[in-house]
Formats: structure tokens, sequence, C-alpha cells
């Protein structure tokens, strides 16, 4: 398994009904917590629990969202992009590729967050 995550970490959170919600929510835009509870129909709570668990598994990344009133937001972006499982010759192999998006992609989901 790559980048020190290990199987049943990824498993137990990919079993989470809202874990699986909140990177499905944020593989298309980066999202508050606030804003996941209002999607998912969770408490806070629930949301920053799982958040806390996507985070350490390093399957969603934290960025900032400036508001107009010069506070600014914290918001997730899911950092999965594939997590496969494979069975051969008597062994489970498993990969987990991140996003990791280049700089150039960084802008435009940022610039396509201010704009909302």
């Amino acid at each position: 398994m790559s980048e020190d995550v290990d199987l049943p970490t990824v498993v137990s959170l990919l079993d989470d009904e809202y874990a699986r919600a909140i990177l499905l929510a944020t593989s298309t835009a980066s999202l508050s917590a606030t804003e996941l509870g209002e999607r998912l129909d969770a408490s806070l709570s629930t949301v920053y629990r799982r958040l806390e668990r996507l985070d350490d598994a390093g399957l969603v990344v934290e960025g900032t969202r400036p508001r107009a009133d010069g506070h600014h937001d914290t918001v997730y972006s899911a950092d999965l992009d594939e997590f496969t499982v494979s069975l051969a010759d008597g062994e489970l192999d498993c990969e987990l590729r991140r996003r990791r998006e280049d700089a150039a992609g960084r802008l435009a989901r940022r610039w396509e967050d201010l704009k909302r």
C-alpha cells in the first residue's frame, strides 16, 4: 500500500457512509464543514470527525477560501484519485493514488471556488 496508509484504515473509511459522501462531494468542489453538513444532512460534529479521519489518512486536503467580508473559510477537497485492490497468487495488493494537482490545477480550482 502506498504512502503509509494501511488497508484496514482505508477500507474502514470507504465503508463509512459519511466519509464516502464527503469524498464524493469534495471531489468536485472545495467545501467547508458547514456546507458538507448541509449537503449530507449531518451534524457538524459528525462531519468534523470524518474530516479528521480522512485528513489523517491523507484522503482530503485542507485549503482556505477568502470571503468578501475579509474572513476566510476552511475548505476541504478530496485527494483520492484511485484505490485499487488486486488479488493474485495468494496475495492481496492495494494501491492508493492521490490527485496531487499541479500548480495550474490548484489555481484553476481556487479560481472556481472564488467565483462561487
